[in-house]
């Protein structure tokens, strides 16, 4: 049996803390490090940081948030009743604090399409959720990930053609409050993050969440389920473009037209454009192309890292007790403080701009992993919460009393 600390007191999980630390330096990672790279002879290719992170931790962390708020209303024991009512009432504060802090780091000069808006966009439409069974709610997370993209296709069109989506910038910040048709078509549809087809994932993360996760058989399950299912719908796409050659002369020359070859493009998610007005964009699993091979691919590889962790941190806790759970601190500390580490790097990054310039992105990039998991070490030892998240607690409760 798992101590105690492998299923931390007040509804907190180890292993989820901990994958939210991933998904935390992996968002990092995108943000800071180049996605494509020229080599000496000029060829494009894509960066590490794009084969690992693109489209996958940003998938993590939304999956992590479903997890996260199934905990909040009672884990594989769902909360009913006026407990159920509660917690709608606590969602609906996070969302809107979260909004408006995703409001206001949009408004920061970093070039990063932040998620946060999207992100409390996700938690209005998960209260939807919150009461449905287990199994009604697998089934919800699979259709959605599969057809939601079939209907996300259908209206891209129209959304471009009678709204201007490009009024909003890569993030949606105060002043786009002024330009509601701009801004609900940016969050829903033509964004970096469109919610219609997001949504699979907070529903998925709800259904992982109602599971019993403490249990190493369903960590397992999720650790195997999710990398077949990742492995599969890479696989497939890869069949689909490789063997057909009209595939490949169709997508080569889009990318090419936007100065990334097809390899590069399909990898980084970058130089796409144009690709879903083509039939052959079914066929993709790029990163951020929305399309369902890339949600089954995400969602596999997000499982399958959860799974990972969860089983990790049971293990360790096992066999080292506190010691193992305190070999893990630093990621599931930095995993404890998304939401400030998230938006702090964001500030960091706008206000040192001009000192970091010059820096390798590399450098950069390592200096903001240590300090984060130098604040995880902190706030474990101190047993407290990150700033926002404290603050966003209090409201949410005292706006539920």
């Amino acid at each position: 049996m798992p101590s105690q600390s492998a299923s931390a007191p007040a509804g907190r999980i180890v292993g989820v803390d901990v994958a939210r630390g991933l998904a935390l330096l992996g968002m990092m990672a995108t943000h800071i490090m180049p996605l494509t790279r020229a080599d000496e002879s000029g060829a494009v290719h894509a960066t590490w940081a794009a084969t690992i992170f693109a489209g996958t931790s940003s998938a993590l962390f939304a999956i992590l948030a479903g997890v996260g708020l199934a905990l909040l209303t009672g884990g594989s024991r769902p909360h009913t009743g006026t407990r159920l009512k509660s917690g709608r009432r606590s969602i609906l504060v996070r969302a809107v604090l979260i909004t408006v802090i995703g409001l206001g780091c949009g408004a920061l000069n970093t070039n990063v399409a932040v998620i946060l808006v999207h992100y409390g966009a996700l938690f209005l439409i998960a209260t939807l959720f919150l009461g449905l069974r287990l199994r009604t709610l697998w089934f919800s997370a699979v259709g959605w990930l599969l057809l939601s993209p079939v209907l996300w296709y259908l209206l891209l069109p129209l959304a471009t053609s009678r709204i201007s989506p490009a009024t909003v910038g890569p993030s949606p910040g105060l002043g786009d409050l002024l330009r509601p048709a701009s801004l609900t078509a940016d969050l829903f549809i033509t964004g970096y993050y469109p919610v219609l087809v997001w949504t699979g994932f907070i529903v998925l993360g709800l259904a992982v969440g109602r599971c019993r996760l403490s249990l190493p058989p369903v960590a397992l399950a999720l650790t195997v389920g999710g990398a077949l299912l990742s492995w599969a719908a890479r696989a497939l796409s890869d069949h689909l473009i490789g063997a057909n050659d009209q595939a490949l002369r169709t997508l080569g020359a889009i990318t090419e037209a936007n100065g990334l070859p097809l390899d590069a493009a399909l990898l980084s998610g970058h130089g796409l454009e144009g690709v879903e007005g083509t039939p052959w964009w079914f066929a993709l699993s790029a990163p951020h192309s929305s399309t369902p091979l890339d949600l089954l691919h995400v969602a596999g590889t997000a499982l399958a890292v959860l799974g990972l962790c969860q089983l990790l941190a049971m293990a360790l806790s096992a066999l080292l007790g506190l010691a193992g759970d305190a070999l893990l601190w630093p990621l599931s500390g930095a995993g404890s403080a998304t939401l400030t580490l998230y938006a702090g790097h964001l500030v960091a990054l706008d206000l040192l701009s001009t000192v970091t310039a010059g820096m390798p992105r590399l450098g950069l990039y390592l200096c903001f992993v240590v300090g984060s998991l130098l604040v995880g070490i902190g706030l474990k030892w101190a047993g407290r919460r990150g700033p926002l998240e404290a603050g966003i607690h209090v409201l949410a409760r005292s706006g539920t009393a």
